[in-house]
């Protein structure tokens, strides 16, 4: 079993591996084509891997120099638990919310479920205020301008 949960944690380094390397491209080898992406902070959603690779392309064109230091991954059948820091540079606008050129350094938590060697599922967690503290942002206008992107963005009713 501890040779599945290793296979298991490999995939999700990897991923964030090639992230904080903006390789996109990379970064999607490592996902399901159903694969559902939340970022909670940003109550933002993606699914399947063409929006999942949309949204993380337009991340980090904002944050050109985003990394995670995982400080550790623990894995429970297909459940893996990480948590660790990120830090990133705002060089691009970002929901329409214009560049500051400052950085922020966050704790976060995540988890990822990982079926047959790719993740299905990535729940990312960090403090939104935090962020906008250290990025010199209003975090009630920066709220807004999500609920606006949100609402663009809201895919049509079926």
């Amino acid at each position: 079993m501890a040779e599945a949960h290793t296979v298991t944690t490999d995939v999700v380094r990897s991923y964030a591996q090639a992230k904080s390397q903006a390789d996109i491209r990379g970064a999607m080898r490592f996902c399901h084509p159903d694969v559902v992406f939340e970022t909670i902070a940003f109550q933002a959603v993606a699914s399947g891997l063409d929006e999942v690779a949309r949204q993380s392309g337009a991340f980090l064109r904002t944050f050109p120099d985003y990394d995670v230091q995982l400080e550790y991954l623990v894995a429970a059948g297909d459940l893996v638990i990480g948590a660790g820091t990120v830090r990133a540079t705002m060089m691009g606008s970002l929901v329409g919310i214009e560049p500051t050129g400052r950085s922020f350094t966050l704790p976060f938590a995540c988890h990822w479920t990982v079926r047959d060697g790719l993740i299905v599922h990535e729940r990312f967690f960090f403090d939104f205020h935090q962020m906008c503290e250290q990025l010199g942002l209003s975090t009630e206008a920066a709220a807004e301008e999500f609920a606006a992107w949100r609402e663009r963005t809201k895919p049509a009713s079926r």
